[in-house]
Parts: structure tokens; sequence; C-alpha cells
């Protein structure tokens, strides 16, 4: 008989042995451990055993579900009014599709007991609570398409399909940054400079990218004015596996004021730049298929859609 429960104490080593065993897709990170998990998931200041729903086959644990929330407005702790399942894993079972299915519905109850009015599935650059670097590459991407089974499980349970993200890869070999008029000009009036494990700019930020390598770089104008950043992470020892050295995009930011005037495309063709120097060869970023701007920057740096996931959002 299926025992579905909350996390113990024991269950690490076991949740660890699911992933292996799981068709995750491609975009999980392989061989999984109990130390990556810890990492990840278990050591976070906001994780909730009752939010990790176990399956277990008598003393097998056979699969589990993780749902979650995202950050408050003032990014200073949990929201629990938006909640979503992150992912799903359950090992070759007869019973497989049943299992998920439960699975799933004990994250609803979890999200619900915690005061949730919107549930999703699938996490996000906004709803990264867990399994940063263990799941879907530089940043959460919803449910990846090659993620077949657990797309399945949130079609049959009725979720619909919301946000779609495209998973963005460009190559560093031979890069070099766009020589313009524009760009130019704002070489002669800005400074780069790229600081290592900068100090983390909200609680939710800190939370999250701890235990990550995070490189910031800012871009000054006069008078050490800040006109806009752009964060990128050590994609190790997720990229190990692809054999190559990757970094991941995980946000660009420009002042308001300072907006399209080619900020952020100067910004992040030199950070690509300095990045190549330093041997990564590799960057991968995600973005809202709606994101038009997004979109334009990333298509005119050179980046290409390899990949697509989904944020489900339940009726």
């Amino acid at each position: 008989m299926i025992e579905i429960r909350c996390f113990r104490n024991a269950d690490p080593p076991r949740l660890a042995d699911v992933w292996r065993s799981a068709d995750l897709g491609p975009a999980a990170m392989q061989p999984m451990t109990a130390a990556l998990l810890e990492a990840s998931v278990f050591s976070k200041p906001y994780f909730d055993r009752e939010g990790l729903i176990v399956a277990a086959d008598d003393d097998r644990v056979v699969g589990f579900a993780h749902a979650a929330f995202g950050p408050n407005r003032s990014r200073t702790g949990v929201d629990t009014q938006v909640g979503t399942t992150l992912l799903v894993a359950v090992v070759p079972h007869p019973l497989q599709e049943q299992i998920g299915d439960e699975l799933l519905r004990g994250c609803e109850a979890y999200l619900r007991r915690r005061g949730a009015g919107t549930i999703l599935g699938g996490g996000s650059a906004e709803l990264r609570s867990f399994y940063l670097g263990l799941y879907g590459g530089s940043d959460l991407p919803g449910i990846l398409d090659s993620s077949a089974s657990m797309r399945r499980l949130f079609e049959r349970a009725g979720y619909e399909t919301g946000e779609r993200i495209a998973v963005l890869r460009r190559s560093l070999h031979g890069f070099r940054p766009p020589v313009n008029r524009t760009q130019l000009a704002i070489r002669r009036t800005t400074a780069l400079r790229a600081i290592d494990e900068p100090a983390r700019r909200t609680w939710w930020e800190a939370a999250t990218t701890t235990g990550v390598a995070l490189r910031r770089y800012e871009l000054l104008g006069q008078e050490e004015e800040l006109l806009g950043s752009a964060s990128f992470w050590d994609m190790q020892p997720l990229a190990g596996a692809w054999g190559v050295v990757a970094a991941g995009l995980l946000d660009v930011e420009i002042e308001s004021p300072r907006r399209r005037q080619g900020l952020a495309h100067y910004l992040v063709a030199e950070a690509l730049h300095d990045l190549s120097q330093e041997g990564v060869s590799l960057v991968e970023t995600h973005a809202s298929s709606t994101n038009a701007p997004a979109m334009s920057l990333f298509t005119k740096l050179g980046f290409e859609v390899t990949e697509h996931g989904t944020i489900f959002r339940k009726p």
C-alpha cells in the first residue's frame, strides 16, 4: 500500500535515490546526492517539512513532490498567497501515474492550508525558492518540455498552460563585444566593475543564492552613479555534467531613468567578454517568451533558444 506523508529527517538519501531513478529529463542534475539536496533544499531558512510530500511503498520511498512559495514584495520573507509545486519525481513503478497524482494533490492541499489563492506548477526566476542549479539550468524554467512525464502529470490534473519561459544559450568561443557609435559613446562615459561574491541585496537573494558562486557586473557613470547591473553564477557542478564551463545569467537591471539607451546591451556584452577571457565557454539565461525587450536583447547578442518551459496554473 502506498503511504503519502510529509518529509522525515531520515529521508534525504532516499530522496536522492528517487531523483536518480525518476525521469526528470536531461536538465536535472545527475548524479544526485543527499549533500546536494541539503545545500539547495533542506538548509534553506524557509524549508517546511510539511511542503515536501513523500510517497512510500512499505519501507521504500518511491516518489516525492515539493510545494513552496516566493518572496513578499519587500523580499524580507515568503508570501503564501501564491504557491507552486516545483517538481514531482516518481521512480518506475506499476502505480507510477497514481503516485504522481497523489503527490500533486498533497502539494495542493498543503498550499491551500498555508493560504494560497493561486496555485502554480513549476518554479521561475521569481519562485526560485529551491533547486537552483539542480533542475532547469541557469534558473528555474517552470516544467521543461523535455520533462515529459511531469508535463503530463500537471495536464492530467487540469492545470492550464500559463507563462512560457525560453531557455537561451550563447557560446563564448571567439566572442567579441559589438562595436558601434552607441557602444563607443557608452564606453567613454562609464566604467565596468566586476564583484565576486557581492553582498546580497535582499534577504530573498541571500536565501536563494547562498552556496552558489555569484559575480555581479556593475555599470557606473559619473561620480560612481550606479546605472545598472548583471548577475551571473558559476553553474558548477551542473555544467560539469555537460562537459563545459558555464555561467548562468540570473538578472539584468538598468536604473529606470537610463533605460532604452543601449546600456543593457553594452553591460551584458562587456560581461560576456570578461567571462570568456576567464575561460567560460557557455552562458545560459532564461526569459519569458512574452518579454519582448529581453528576448530582443539576447537575440542581438547571439543567444539562441534551446528549450522551453511552462509555468502551469491551476484553474
